[in-house]
C-alpha cells in the first residue's frame, strides 16, 4: 500500500522506503523516498536511460499560495530570480557551469507548484548536486537586480496579452473564482506586476518563507546510484534550515447560480473563440471523482468522440476543439475546454451542443465498451507518455504537488482501470452541468463592437456585457500547454 508522505516523515529520517509497486504502475521500477531530518525528501526513480538523469527540484508553492493584497506574482518571479545566482557563483556563472556538464536546465510555474528541471549526464552528478543545493540555500539578489528581474516578468505578461488567449483565461478564472486565489493565476494581475519593482523587501521575504527544506521534493529520475546520490545529498542540502509558511489560502463556495457567461471583443484579427470551464474537485485518488472526469474529457472532447467527429469533420462548424487533460490541482478548479468556431456558427448553438452531451453521458447513455475503450486509451496514453527520465519526474512532480503522496500515480492508474460506467455517468451529472459552467466567448472587431449576446431565454447561462476591466486578472502558466513561465 502506498505510503502518505506524513507517515514516511514518521517512519524515516535518513532511512529510505520503496514505494509499493503496484503491477499495473506505468513505472517500470519503484521509486524510493527518502528524508532528511530537516524535512527535505528525496525520490529515486530507477529507469532505463544510460548515462542520463533528470534531478527536478519541486518547491510547493504556487500561485495558490500568494493570499496577500497586492503580491500576486511572486511565485512565477521566484522562477526567474532562483537563475541570478549566489553569494559563490553568479547567474552567468551558474549558466557556464551547467553547460559545461552538458546539461539542459529550466523551471515552469503554475497554480500549485514550481518546478526547477536540470537533466545532465549521470556523471555529473556530484556538481548538479552541489550546484542545485547552493542555489535553493543562498539564493542573493541586490535591488538592483530584482528590479531588472521584474522588468523581465512585466515583459513576459505584455507579450503574452498580445494574444486572445490570456484575456479569455483571466476572464475564464476571474469570473469562476470570487474567493480562492485561483481568481488570479501565475503571471498575477497585471497592477502587481506594475508595483514589483519596488517590492523587494517583501520578495526576499517570499522566498524565505516557501523556499525552505520541508516544502521541496528532489525527483531524481535515471541512471542514478541511490546510496551515491543520499550521500551527496546529506552533504550539501543538510545544514538547509526553515520551516514552511503555511498561509490560509480561502475556500471558494460551491456554485449556487445557473451558470456564469462573459462575452468579449478583440479588438484585432482572430477567429471566435470560446472557452468553458466547469467547476470540479480537487484532484483525489480517494475516489474515482478525478479518473472519471479524465474519461469525460475524452468522450466529449476527443478526436473520436461523436461530439467532436459531428463538429469538427462532418459539419465543420468548428475548427479546432480540445480540452485540458491532467490539469490537476490541489483545490477544486475547472475542467476545462477551448474551441475555435467558424465564421457562421453561433456560440449558443456549440454550447447547447456539448450540453446536451453532458447530459446524455449524465444519464447514463454512453455504452460500457465506449468507456472501457477510453479508459484502455488513457492508460496506454499514460504509459506511452513516460519516454524519459525528465516525463517521469514531471509527472510525479505534478502528482505530488497535487496530493503530497508519492504513492498518487499507482493509485489513479488503479482507479482508471475499475472505473465504471456507473462513475462516469455520476460525475457528469454531479459536476459537468450547466449550473456549474462558465464560459467565455470572444469574438473580433473594434473595441466598441458588441459581440453576440446570449439569449435572455437560455436559463443555463447568465449573460455578461464585454468588461474592459477583467484583463487586469493575471493569467496562470503552464508548460505543457503554452510554455508554462519556462525562462
Amino acid at each position: 500500500m502506498a505510503r502518505s508522505f506524513a507517515a514516511l516523515a514518521f517512519l524515516v529520517s535518513h532511512l529510505g522506503l520503496s514505494v509499493a509497486h503496484a503491477q499495473t504502475s506505468p513505472l517500470p521500477r519503484p521509486p524510493t523516498v527518502d528524508r532528511l531530518q530537516n524535512g527535505l525528501t528525496i525520490v529515486t526513480v530507477p529507469f532505463d536511460s544510460p548515462g542520463i538523469m533528470a534531478y527536478f527540484t519541486l518547491v510547493r508553492v504556487g500561485s495558490r499560495d500568494e493570499v496577500e493584497d497586492g503580491h500576486s506574482g511572486f511565485a512565477h518571479l521566484f522562477e526567474h530570480m532562483m537563475f541570478r545566482g549566489t553569494e559563490r557563483m553568479s547567474g552567468d556563472e551558474y549558466e557556464a557551469r551547467v553547460a559545461s556538464y552538458g546539461a539542459d536546465n529550466n523551471a515552469f510555474t503554475t497554480d500549485d507548484y514550481t518546478m526547477y528541471t536540470v537533466v545532465a549526464p549521470s556523471a555529473v552528478l556530484d556538481g548538479i548536486v552541489e550546484l542545485e543545493a547552493d542555489r535553493f540555500q543562498h539564493l542573493q539578489f541586490d535591488e538592483a537586480t530584482y528590479r531588472t528581474e521584474t522588468r523581465a516578468v512585466l515583459g513576459e505578461y505584455n507579450k503574452s496579452a498580445s494574444h486572445p488567449f490570456l484575456r479569455m483565461h483571466e476572464t475564464l478564472v476571474g469570473t469562476a473564482f470570487t474567493t480562492h486565489t485561483y481568481s488570479h493565476t501565475t503571471l498575477g494581475y497585471l497592477r502587481d506586476i506594475q508595483r514589483m519593482p519596488d517590492e523587494h523587501a517583501y520578495s526576499q521575504s517570499f522566498f524565505r518563507r516557501y523556499y525552505t527544506p520541508d516544502n521541496c521534493t528532489l525527483f531524481v529520475v535515471g541512471d542514478v546510484d541511490r546510496a551515491r546520490l543520499l550521500r551527496l545529498v546529506r552533504r550539501h542540502y543538510g545544514p538547509w534550515t526553515g520551516r514552511r509558511d503555511t498561509p490560509t489560502v480561502p475556500v471558494e463556495p460551491e456554485p449556487t447560480g445557473t451558470g456564469q457567461r462573459r462575452d468579449l471583443v478583440w479588438s484585432g484579427t482572430t477567429p471566435r473563440r470560446m472557452m468553458l470551464g466547469y467547476r470540479i474537485p480537487g484532484f483525489s485518488v480517494a475516489s474515482a471523482d478525478s479518473a472519471a472526469i479524465e474519461v469525460i474529457h475524452a468522450l466529449v472532447f476527443g478526436q473520436s468522440a461523436d461530439l467532436y467527429q459531428r463538429l469538427v469533420v462532418r459539419e465543420q462548424k468548428v475548427i479546432e476543439m480540445s480540452s485540458w487533460t491532467n490539469d490537476f490541482h490541489r483545490d477544486p478548479y475547472l475542467a476545462v475546454s477551448e474551441l475555435t468556431l467558424r465564421d457562421s456558427t453561433t456560440f449558443d448553438e456549440v454550447i447547447a451542443a456539448i450540453s446536451a452531451e453532458m447530459t446524455r453521458i449524465g444519464r447514463g447513455e454512453i455504452p460500457a465498451a465506449r468507456i472501457d475503450q477510453v479508459r484502455s486509451h488513457l492508460r496506454y496514453q499514460l504509459s506511452m507518455s513516460l519516454e524519459t527520465p525528465g516525463d517521469v519526474a514531471q509527472l510525479l512532480g505534478q502528482l505530488v504537488a497535487a496530493t503530497g503522496d508519492i504513492g498518487s500515480l499507482d493509485a489513479y492508474v488503479r482507479r482508471l482501470e475499475t472505473l465504471t460506467p456507473e462513475d462516469v455517468a455520476r460525475v457528469a451529472r454531479t459536476y459537468l452541468t450547466d449550473a456549474r459552467r462558465t464560459v467565455v466567448t470572444m469574438t473580433p472587431g473594434p473595441a466598441d463592437a458588441t459581440p453576440e449576446p446570449a439569449p435572455a431565454t437560455d436559463a443555463g447561462l447568465d449573460a455578461g456585457a464585454p468588461d474592459a476591466t477583467i484583463a487586469d486578472a493575471g493569467t496562470r502558466t503552464r508548460r505543457a500547454r503554452r510554455g508554462g513561465g519556462a525562462r
